[in-house]
C-alpha cells in the first residue's frame, strides 16, 4: 500500500510539472487546507476541471515571521502575528518547488491584498 501511495505521489508530481510548464510557474492555484501539523499545512489544490487535485505542503516559515502553535485537536495553527490557519480554510498558493522523485510539492502562500489581515481564530 505504501508503494502504491508513493507511486501515486510521483505520478501527480509529473502531472503538476506538465501543468506548470503549460500555464507558468508564477500562476497561483486555489486550494483548501486538508491537514495541519506543527510545521505547516497540507493543501489540496488545482483547477476545478482537473481530473484529480494536487497536494502539497505549505511550511509555516513561508507564511511569515512569528510563532505558530497547533491547537490540541489539530484543527487550527495559530500565530501570534499572522492570524490563523484552520482545517478546511480556502487558501491561494503558488508552487515553490517539485521534487518528482520523492513525490513532494512545496508551496508558498499568495499574500492577501494590502490592508487585509488574516482573521483571528474562532472561539
Amino acid at each position: 500500500m505504501l508503494i502504491e501511495r508513493d507511486a501515486d505521489d510521483i505520478a501527480q508530481c509529473f502531472l503538476l510539472e506538465r501543468t506548470l510548464m503549460e500555464r507558468g510557474w508564477a500562476e497561483p492555484f486555489d486550494g483548501e487546507i486538508t491537514s495541519l501539523i506543527g510545521g505547516g499545512a497540507f493543501i489540496t489544490f488545482g483547477d476545478a476541471g482537473a481530473a484529480a487535485p494536487f497536494e502539497g505542503f505549505l511550511p509555516v516559515r513561508r507564511i511569515g515571521a512569528g510563532w505558530w502553535d497547533l491547537n490540541e485537536s489539530g484543527t487550527i495553527l495559530l500565530s501570534d502575528e499572522r492570524g490563523a490557519l484552520r482545517l478546511g480554510d480556502p487558501v491561494r498558493v503558488r508552487v515553490q518547488g517539485v521534487e518528482t522523485a520523492r513525490g513532494r510539492v512545496d508551496l508558498e502562500r499568495e499574500e492577501p491584498p494590502a490592508g487585509r489581515r488574516p482573521t483571528a481564530p474562532r472561539r
